[in-house]
């Protein structure tokens, strides 16, 4: 990196007065020059251009520049701009050939051409590391999942004539499985991973703090995607209680389950655990999600489990203390949230058999099923419509919209596509289980635990909500992949178990 244009932002240096063939020079003015010119061309801009145009040539500049010198936090602003943390309003979609690319597209391509770079840059050597149990299977999956997505998208386009739009816009999502090659090139420094994973538990902190505001403070932060709605119960409307939805909710996952492993193998302080675990289980605690509850549950278990089995019933303990400190808190401060949560917990039984929302999720069911039935290895096709009409007309998506993402993958690319995918995230989750249990260090272990219970999180959230076919999800699943990667290969150099 070249800082002969920093260098002309200095005075220049007075002439030696024994050499008088080195006149004194006046301090260079081309910083000036082109602060004028950004200055006059933000001003026009402002006036004649639209918004979106100036916020975007504010920004991309600057996302490259990160990337440029710290690459892994282009992994955290991809997953943070997919996810939705920051406000449309800010990183507004820019117009293309009749569509729209957004900011999270841009950085996923320049993250890719980062690492197309960097390996063409690179000197080929022969690998000396000891092959990654698992790895091969992973590997073999992922490229069959590709094979799969690329047929499904030419059927639609060319032998069932599927609209374009909605054909490129279902595909997109997928695109962002190549988040995990761009990673593993990338991400080879441990160093880099390290500030990556920090990275990604600042981050869902972040998105708890927007949950805080939007279900406690009522103040909209997520725009378009993360809703503020009364809590609906059965039919029941709690108008005291807000329920705050975001697309980061498996950010926070992630982050509380790296924390929960890090506390199990004492990497990290007291003083650190309870603020940092306590702020994202409030993130989690105001989505209001039933399902979301008891996933949470079982994951932080499992990894608890796999690191140190003994420290279940004191994890246990404080859980059930936080929960009974939390109780009290609520019930004094908002308790109209406390009498809501009760209600909601004690009425899973009949949300399940006869509650609306569930109700809505049987009838995609009952409508899918046929096609998978009728077209096992291709399904109706990426963009295309499984409904012949809608229950509400007032939004035609979804007649392509499954809430189930088994039958979301099934339905829309046959079920060879969705058997590889669910093997990749087998081979990771076993790959991550076995780094857990006996990883080189405690970095490897607990990087591995997390990632390992997040494919868990996936595999049961994904029976209510589409994970599968969402790049809020994939991106994800794709970054965990990657960890488990590094984590899991024998010749890892040791770290220092330094306590944060």
């Amino acid at each position: 990196m070249s800082f002969t244009p920093l260098l002309n932002w200095m005075p220049a240096r007075r002439a030696n007065p024994t050499n008088p063939t080195n006149p004194p020079k006046r301090p260079a003015l081309t910083g000036l020059v082109i602060l004028g010119m950004l200055a006059l061309f933000f001003g026009l801009a402002s006036a004649l251009l639209p918004y979106w145009f100036v916020l975007s040539a504010l920004l991309v500049p600057a996302v490259a520049i990160l990337m440029l010198v710290w690459p892994e936090l282009g992994f955290t602003a991809l997953i943070g701009l997919t996810c939705g943390l920051v406000h449309p309003a800010f990183v507004p979609r820019v117009p293309l050939l009749g569509g729209s690319v957004a900011a999270s597209d841009a950085v996923l391509v320049m993250l890719a051409l980062y690492a197309a770079f960097k390996l063409a840059s690179q000197q080929h050597k022969p690998s000396e590391t000891a092959p990654i149990k698992g790895a091969p299977l992973l590997a073999v999956a992922f490229g069959l999942f590709g094979v799969c997505f690329v047929v499904s998208v030419a059927m639609s386009l060319w032998v069932k004539e599927v609209n374009p739009t909605w054909v490129l816009g279902e595909a997109r999502r997928l695109l962002y499985l190549a988040t995990l090659p761009i990673a593993i090139v990338i991400l080879r420094a441990r160093e880099q991973q390290k500030r990556f994973v920090i990275s990604l538990v600042v981050l869902g902190c972040l998105f708890s703090v927007g949950q805080i505001f939007q279900g406690i403070f009522n103040i909209q932060v997520f725009g378009d995607k993360g809703r503020m709605v009364v809590l609906d119960t059965m039919g029941r409307q709690d108008y005291g209680t807000t329920r705050s939805i975001t697309l980061g909710i498996e950010v926070i996952v992630f982050a509380l389950l790296l924390t929960v492993g890090a506390h199990v193998l004492g990497a990290i302080r007291k003083r650190v655990f309870f603020p940092v675990s306590g702020l994202l289980l409030l993130g989690i605690f105001l989505s209001f999600g039933r399902t979301t509850f008891a996933v949470v549950l079982v994951c932080v278990l499992m990894v608890v489990a796999w690191l140190n089995i003994k420290k279940i019933p004191q994890l246990l303990g404080l859980l059930l203390l936080v929960v009974a400190l939390a109780s009290v808190f609520t019930s004094v401060w908002k308790p109209d949230y406390f009498a809501a949560v009760y209600y909601r917990m004690a009425s899973i039984n009949t949300e399940v058999t006869s509650g609306d929302s569930a109700q809505w999720r049987y009838w995609e069911a009952e409508e899918i099923i046929p096609h998978i039935m009728k077209y096992p290895f291709s399904g109706v096709g990426l963009g295309a419509d499984y409904k012949k009409s809608n229950r509400s007309t007032a939004d035609a998506d979804l007649n392509r919209y499954i809430h189930n993402a088994y039958l979301y993958m099934a339905g829309k690319m046959g079920l060879p596509a969705l058997a590889a995918f669910l093997i990749a995230m087998w081979a990771v989750l076993m790959m991550g289980r076995r780094t857990a249990k006996s990883g080189t260090n405690s970095w490897n272990r607990i990087v591995g635990a997390a990632s390992a219970g997040m494919m868990i999180s996936f595999f049961l959230a994904s029976v209510t909500e589409p994970h599968f076919m969402m790049d809020y999800s994939l991106v994800l699943i794709a970054m965990a992949a990657a960890l488990v990667y590094f984590s899991a290969q024998p010749n890892t150099p040791s770290v220092r178990n330094k306590r944060i």
